[in-house]
């Protein structure tokens, strides 16, 4: 004789479509709403509900998933870690070096120098020009009845010119220079710096096989977020008893 029983499924019929025991359930970012109540129902459907009355069991869902809110949001963040499967070391070290000091400084300088020049410089020119000129100028007639010219006279001019330029140039002088440049410097004060150092330190050390971590990674990749959630919900809120 089959026993009349209160289900998930038939509670969910009787109050849609205007409300869902889902209602007033809440949930962390990362996790699907419609996805999780497919698998609550699917999971949960044939068994007995343990809170008979709608209302009320609409407000105990609200009351069991802000009770379970933290440990579903350390779920969703823990399977979003990004690692590689194959190392199981992972190490980051951060140094800082930071200084403080005072510094004394004292220093000077001199330098000094003598420039001396002389220059000699004499010149001497002798110049001597003579020069004798002389011109001679014959004039010549020829008869009427003769071709030939016959010399009738003949002007003759003589001179000479001459000259002499004499002169010496004498150019002497000394030049010097003499400097001397004395400079000095102090101070004190204090300098600060920082230094900072970053290493990452990753891998396989050893300890466990490639094969073993791979194992391990397939292993966590059948763990199934949505199917532990409904496990809770079933264990909260059903009978389970066939």
């Amino acid at each position: 004789m089959a026993q009349a029983k209160i289900t998930l499924i038939g509670v969910e019929n009787y109050l849609n479509p205007e409300r869902s025991v889902f209602d007033s359930m809440v949930l962390p970012d990362g996790i699907d709403k419609d996805v999780l109540i497919g698998s609550i129902i699917l999971r949960c459907q044939e068994f007995e509900l343990l809170y008979s009355d709608p209302d009320f069991l609409i407000q105990a869902v609200n009351v069991w998933s802000r009770k379970n809110y933290r440990t579903f949001d350390k779920w969703v963040k823990a399977l979003d870690i990004e690692y590689d499967p194959l190392y199981n070391y992972d190490r980051t070290e951060e140094y800082e070096d930071v200084h403080d000091g005072n510094f004394d400084r004292n220093g000077s300088a001199n330098a000094s120098g003598n420039n001396t020049r002389t220059d000699n410089l004499t010149r001497t020119d002798n110049l001597a020009n003579s020069t004798t000129p002389g011109t001679t100028v014959t004039h010549s007639e020829k008869a009427y009845n003769d071709a030939s010219f016959v010399e009738t006279s003949k002007d003759v001019q003589t001179g000479s010119i001459s000259g002499t330029n004499t002169g010496t140039v004498t150019n002497t002088g000394t030049t010097g220079d003499v400097y001397s440049d004395t400079s000095s410097n102090s101070g004190s004060g204090t300098d600060h710096y920082k230094n900072t150092h970053k290493a990452r330190l990753y891998g396989n050390i050893g300890v466990t096989t490639s094969q073993q971590m791979l194992q391990s990674e397939l292993d966590i990749a059948r763990w199934n977020l949505y199917e532990h959630i409904a496990d809770l919900f079933c264990n909260e809120f059903c009978i389970m008893v066939y």
